[in-house]
């Protein structure tokens, strides 16, 4: 069984005016596609290459950006402790220290208040609660932060040289 076709082949599926007018189309596809990304990329720091100075100014850098009302202050205090101040204009301003050796750290989502939480937990044993440790707007800042507490659990765990940087107040 053969199939014969009676129209000549001319190989191409489109005119010349359809391609001529598909070039703007493609063109403007192409441009939207770029439409709301940044221009330049943000430097993605490593925690782990940094010094527990750098990672304290680094937490209190996005403890003031991470949230619009909440301004959180990063402090290193002797034995793997971390004191936290948060001052928010609602609640004032509030300080508590968390013991970071053994702590587990966590990222939680508030789906009323549309906000991400970074969280330690307390080692088994241990009578304290979990705190927050910053709540973000962005998913982003919860994974730096989180990402930097567990390297600063980490630096404080394998070196028992002080911070050399005051870091009380990173402004």
């Amino acid at each position: 069984m053969s199939v014969v076709l009676d129209q000549p082949c001319n190989g191409s599926l489109l005119t010349g005016f359809q391609r001529l007018m598909l070039v703007p189309l493609v063109i403007l596809f192409f441009a939207a596609c770029t439409d709301g990304y940044p221009k330049e990329d943000e430097l993605i720091i490593n925690p782990l290459e940094l010094s527990q100075s750098q990672r304290l100014q680094a937490m209190n850098q996005l403890g003031q950006d991470a949230h619009p009302e909440i301004k959180w202050i990063y402090r290193a205090l002797p034995s793997c402790t971390m004191q936290i101040t948060v001052n928010g204009s609602e609640s004032g301003k509030q300080t508590f220290s968390l013991e970071m050796s053994g702590a587990g750290v966590d990222i939680s989502f508030n789906k009323v208040e549309q906000i991400y939480g970074v969280k330690v937990k307390p080692k088994q044993g241990d009578t304290l609660e979990e705190q927050p440790v910053l709540l973000s707007k962005t998913w982003l800042d919860a994974i730096e932060m989180s990402n930097l507490v567990r390297s600063f659990q980490i630096g404080c765990q394998s070196s028992t040289a002080p911070v050399s940087i005051n870091n009380t107040n990173p402004l």
